[in-house]
């Protein structure tokens, strides 16, 4: 059996998700204090209790949830918020049709909930969608090219408002399965992100020159 290392229910995400949208975003934006004192004060301000520091800080939320605000370091500004709303790990490539079809099917209540939250997305589509939303990840966000090989990110919706400092919500699923062309055996995820609206638009920007 496949074995599940993130399993929040629709319900759950959205409990998250009404607490979140309630955040005094700006103060997320601009970063945690790199003082411990003063991060547990800032950190409380929000319902939050800190855990530890790995490519940003991870915090527990009143929910039972936890986040993770990407930072370079100990008070740099976030520009994203992730939260891993369910994942899971095959033992080997055998299991990854079952995995896959687990995700799918999570990721269709996942939706529906949010949906009934936040409305219809702006986009909603599949790695191999035209239009595929330019949205900054850890790392480079994948190209074409990387998504015809890898399929990854598999889905991906975002809901955009117009309201100042209002963050970018992504729901995303990555399966997980391929490596350098080959299959290995999966690891899916659901993750919503929040991202920092100026930093996704000056992103875009870079990437078009």
């Amino acid at each position: 059996m496949p074995a599940l290392t993130a399993d929040r229910s629709p319900g759950q995400l959205v409990a998250e998700l009404e607490r979140l949208i309630g955040v005094d975003w700006p103060t997320v934006w601009a970063g945690a204090p790199a003082d411990t004192e003063r991060r547990a004060a800032w950190c409380a301000g929000f319902g939050w209790r800190p855990l530890w520091f790995e490519a940003g800080l991870r915090v527990r939320t009143e929910q039972g949830g936890r986040l993770h605000l990407v930072s370079a370091a100990p008070g740099r500004p976030v520009p994203r918020v992730d939260h891993t709303v369910w994942s899971a790990r095959a033992r080997d490539t055998d299991e990854n049709a079952h995995v896959t079809a687990l995700a799918e099917a999570r990721w269709d209540a996942c939706l529906n909930a949010l949906r009934g939250l936040l409305g219809n997305p702006s986009w909603n589509g599949a790695w191999d969608t035209p239009g595929f939303p330019e949205l900054p990840w850890s790392g480079a966000w994948p190209g074409a090219s990387w998504r015809a090989d890898h399929r990854d990110p598999h889905r991906v919706c975002v809901w955009r408002f117009r309201v100042p400092q209002a963050p970018v919500f992504e729901l995303r699923m990555t399966r997980g399965d391929t490596a350098r062309n080959r299959p290995v055996p999966a690891d899916a995820r659901i993750v919503l992100a929040c991202h920092d609206p100026d930093h996704v638009d000056s992103r875009r920007q870079e990437r078009r020159g």
